[in-house]
């Protein structure tokens, strides 16, 4: 099986979007949007992610085995987060007796 080559132009080319990208998170953090500047960072943690993932972990150039992993890895990681939230927001806050 023969290695994929990336171009260094590439590879570049996602060192710069993801340092815009970590830039504008900063930026973001700055500026009070209410509950979208957290949504907002999500997104932007989420692009990075993928750019990673895609050019630097060489997914973009692998088979249907690695991508249905990495689906797979992502539909649980949606499942837990969405369970640690629905118990979250559905706990009772019970205060300490006697205060």
């Amino acid at each position: 099986m023969a290695a994929t080559v990336v171009s260094a132009r590439k590879y570049l080319l996602t060192y710069v979007a993801l340092l815009v990208l970590t830039v504008l998170t900063t930026l973001v953090a700055y500026v009070d949007l209410g509950w979208a500047t957290m949504l907002i960072a999500i997104l932007f943690a989420l692009a990075k992610a993928t750019l990673i993932a895609s050019v630097f972990m060489h997914v973009l150039y692998e088979g249907r085995l690695v991508k249905l992993v990495i689906a797979g890895a992502v539909i649980w990681f949606i499942i837990l987060v969405s369970l640690t939230i629905n118990d979250y927001l559905t706990r009772g806050w019970i205060g300490f007796g006697g205060k």
